[in-house]
């Protein structure tokens, strides 16, 4: 009885294993003229935050860091071009309040800062993306190993 109730167990346990094994598949990135888009599971995504969901099955701390601080980055780069707007906007209205050297230091200042956190974002995201991809192709490897042992276990891939 006890050796059914064991060979039941690890027989689920088994199928549940497979079940929750989740491939991991390689994002291409395909280069344009003037776009980027990214090749995943025969899909072509324009926008890197769409490949939230994608890169965070890969259960990495590294990927989910790059790939966190990348969508903070480009949300911060999004409020600053807001303010940009606004602040435009703003003195359309108002003309003849703020001087015109303060107007386009201003502006150029929020541009400067737009480009530069565009760029370390971008850098992030491709660390995401370089750590994604190389999760995926090594968990597409075979893995022989002897250890002079015989066991049967649940291997996770990291």
């Amino acid at each position: 009885m006890k050796i059914r109730s064991l060979l039941f167990f690890l027989l689920i346990a088994t199928i549940s294993a497979w079940a929750q094994d989740k491939k991991l598949i390689p994002i291409e990135e395909v280069q344009g003229v003037w776009t980027r888009r990214f090749q995943y599971d025969r899909h072509l995504i324009d926008h890197p935050l769409a490949l939230q969901i994608p890169l965070m099955e890969a259960r990495d701390p590294e990927v989910n860091v790059e790939f966190l601080k990348f969508k903070r980055q480009r949300k911060l780069s999004s409020w600053l071009a807001g303010f940009s707007t606004v602040f435009a906007f703003s003195t359309y209205l108002s003309k003849g309040n703020i001087s015109e050297g303060f107007y386009w230091s201003a502006v150029g200042g929020v541009a400067l800062a737009n480009v530069y956190i565009g760029t370390v974002s971008n850098r992030h995201f491709n660390k995401a993306l370089k750590r994604y991809n190389e999760l995926s192709k090594a968990q597409m490897g075979v893995k022989v190993g002897s250890t002079g042992s015989i066991g049967v276990g649940i291997t996770y891939p990291l």
